[in-house]
C-alpha cells in the first residue's frame, strides 16, 4: 500500500552546511552551542585532514566534501570551519572553491567571519593570539594587516595538532590574553583556530579585559547568521553576538 503523505518545509529560518576538519574536536559543539536551535538548523560533515600544515591540505576535493552534505536547496549558508585554511588559500581562493563545489550559496569561515566582525565592531587595533607554529603565526599577522588591521600585540601557543590545541586550559588562555591586552590596549582581541576551547570563555574574558574578544567559532557563527539576515541578539557569547546586526 502506498501513501501520499503531506510534507512540510524545514521550520528553521536559517539553514547552514558546516564543513569540519576530521581532526577538530571543538568546533562542532562550540558552533552549535552559540546558535539558537529554534531558529537555526546545522548540517555537518567532515573533511579528512592529516595535519601536515595549514588546514588547506585536504584529502578530497572540495566538491566531494560538499556533496556529503544535503543536496542543493536544503541549506543557504556554507561554512568551512578552519581559520588557517582561509589564510593559506586566501579568502578569494577559499570562496572560489566553495562556490564551485556548491554554487549560489553564501559562504563563510572563521577567518572571513573574523575580518567582518572586527570591521563591524570598528576595531582597528587588534591583539592576536593563535595556537600555531611561529611561521604560520606570522602569516596570520600578514593576513590581518593585508585586510586593514593593525596588529598591536601578538602571541602564540605553538601547538602541532588540533588535539593539543583542544587541551589548552582556561588558565593558559586567560594568562596569554591578559599579557597581550595589558601591553598595548588594543580595540579587540582575536583568538584564532576553531580547535581552541575559547567559546565558553568569551563573555568572562571581555568582562576582565574590557575590550571585545573574538574567537574563530564565534566569528563564523555570527557571520553565518548575518549572511542569513538573522537579527536577534544572542547573549552569553560576547558583545559581537549581542549588538544589532
Amino acid at each position: 500500500m502506498l501513501f501520499d503523505g503531506a510534507t512540510a518545509p524545514l521550520g528553521q529560518t536559517v539553514r547552514i552546511g558546516l564543513i569540519l576538519l576530521s581532526t577538530d574536536e571543538i568546533c562542532a559543539d562550540a558552533f552549535t552551542s552559540i546558535l539558537p536551535r529554534d531558529d537555526v538548523l546545522v548540517f555537518q560533515t567532515r573533511a579528512a585532514y592529516d595535519e601536515k600544515g595549514a588546514g588547506d591540505d585536504l584529502a578530497a576535493p572540495m566538491t566531494d566534501i560538499v556533496n556529503t552534505l544535503p543536496p542543493p536547496g536544503r541549506f543557504d549558508i556554507l561554512a568551512f570551519g578552519c581559520t588557517s585554511a582561509t589564510v593559506a588559500m586566501g579568502i578569494d581562493g577559499l570562496v572560489r572553491q566553495l562556490s564551485e563545489a556548491r554554487p549560489g550559496l553564501r559562504y563563510t569561515s572563521p577567518a572571513i567571519g573574523a575580518v567582518e566582525a572586527l570591521r563591524h565592531l570598528e576595531a582597528q587595533r587588534v591583539a592576536l593570539l593563535t595556537p600555531y607554529s611561529l611561521a604560520f603565526h606570522r602569516k596570520m599577522i600578514v593576513f590581518f594587516e593585508e585586510n586593514g588591521f593593525e596588529i598591536m600585540a601578538d602571541g602564540a601557543f605553538p601547538k602541532q595538532t588540533d588535539s593539543e590545541v583542544a587541551e589548552l586550559t582556561p588558565e593558559a588562555i586567560f594568562e596569554a590574553a591578559r599579557a597581550l591586552v595589558d601591553r598595548k590596549q588594543p580595540d579587540a582581541l582575536f583568538i584564532s583556530c576553531g580547535a581552541t576551547p575559547v567559546t565558553p570563555l568569551i563573555e568572562e574574558l571581555e568582562q576582565e579585559l574590557g575590550i571585545a574578544v573574538i574567537g574563530s567559532v564565534q566569528a563564523m557563527a555570527w557571520h553565518a547568521l548575518r549572511l542569513a539576515g538573522y537579527s536577534r541578539s544572542i547573549s552569553g557569547y560576547g558583545r559581537l553576538m549581542r549588538i544589532a546586526r
